[in-house]
């Protein structure tokens, strides 16, 4: 079954200034929320790269300790329900949907950090430019061989828009600044 992703449409649009406020560079962040049983999952909050970040024509680096502190900080504002979904990224100038080898690398790694405690992270794509940033968001998963190592899966998911927010956390109390 198809993973579906609920996101309100204020987070696409910070996900969407922040691609083109650092364009023609990527940018990127991580995604917050719940799953809402085995396949849906709805997106309540964006923590930008952090003030630290590397933004490079094809490559972004997020400022991790911030983020990190972040993440903890909305995890605990929202009564530890909403935790770190997976991440999004920008792809300047692309023009097609597609995740890279490096995009594939990091789902491996988020999976494989206990710490993350994010199973089955969502990925999402901002591609193209200022005036037409397109979004496109995946799911990955490891699967189990008998021979040789985990087969990392990827699936594209079914994007979804909310008319509003639905955290259950104060974002302001935590998020000093998304950039």
């Amino acid at each position: 079954m198809r993973t579906v992703v609920w996101m309100p449409q204020e987070v696409r649009q910070t996900c969407i200034d922040e691609a083109s406020r650092t364009f023609p560079l990527e940018t990127g962040g991580t995604f917050m929320g719940w799953w809402a049983g085995p396949t849906p999952a709805v997106i309540t909050a964006v923590i930008g790269p952090g003030p630290k970040a590397l933004h490079e024509r094809r490559h972004f680096q997020p400022d991790q300790d911030w983020q990190l502190e972040q993440i903890a900080c909305y995890y605990e504002a929202s009564g530890r329900r909403e935790t770190n979904l997976g991440d999004w990224h920008s792809h300047p100038r692309r023009t097609e949907r597609s995740l890279s080898w490096t995009d594939r690398r990091a789902l491996r790694s988020i999976i494989g950090t206990p710490s993350a405690r994010c199973p089955a992270p969502l990925m999402a794509v901002l591609w193209g430019h200022p005036d037409d940033w397109q979004t496109a968001m995946w799911q990955a998963q490891l699967q189990p061989r008998r021979l040789l190592w985990d087969q990392l899966v990827v699936n594209e998911a079914r994007l979804r828009s909310l008319d509003s927010p639905t955290g259950l956390a104060d974002s302001s109390t935590c998020l000093s600044s998304t950039k």
